[in-house]
């Protein structure tokens, strides 16, 4: 999301924020300061649940942002009942990021033309290669796991996982090469041991 989409964003939520924390007899120097008081806490919460949300969870950078949304609209349905901000906050960001993760992954195991179908060499051995990855990338830890998923599975570029990782497109480079040559040696063990 752009910068001009993000204020426009902010502006349209200080208003919804105003309206929300309106009371019955306020002025409106008071729902003012109220969302001025919003408008502090998204400004200074809002790259750090983006970066939770994105480093930790993997989450595209496209929803980054709407997660982080959805996070404060939650909390401003009932802020009474949220005794400490700053938790409440990193834990409603680290919910909505595995629910993120749980919606737009795919099944491993069973590719799509395998449903239904009668199975045949190339499809038993298409599954049997997709558990052997999933067994391997189980043993891996989630850095090397979340670089491999998305540089070979989603498809980014070593430069877009760097930006995102505030890092250099060389580390994501040797990450890679960690991860792969990690990966072999896991492939390798599991097989000299079964």
């Amino acid at each position: 999301m752009g910068s001009l989409a993000s204020e426009r964003l902010a502006d349209a939520g200080s208003v919804a924020v105003a309206a929300l924390l309106h009371r019955e007899g306020e002025s409106d120097g008071e729902r003012d300061a109220a969302a001025l008081r919003f408008d502090a806490l998204y400004a200074a919460y809002r790259p750090l649940l983006r970066k939770i949300a994105i480093r930790k969870f993997g989450v595209a950078v496209s929803d980054a942002d709407d997660l982080v949304q959805d996070v404060f609209a939650t909390y401003l349905a009932n802020p009474s009942n949220v005794r400490d901000l700053h938790p409440y906050l990193i834990g409603a960001i680290c919910n909505a990021s595995r629910q993120y993760r749980r919606r737009n992954e795919a099944s491993p195991f069973c590719p799509s033309s395998a449903c239904g179908a009668t199975p045949d060499d190339e499809l038993i051995d298409g599954v049997v290669r997709n558990v052997v990855i999933a067994a391997t990338m189980s043993r891996l830890g989630a850095r090397c796991r979340e670089t491999l998923e998305r540089f070979y599975l989603n498809g980014e570029t070593a430069v877009s996982i760097a930006e995102s990782r505030d890092t250099s497109a060389g580390y994501i480079w040797r990450l890679l090469n960690y991860c792969r040559n990690r990966a072999r040696a896991i492939y390798r063990q599991s097989s000299v041991s079964s």
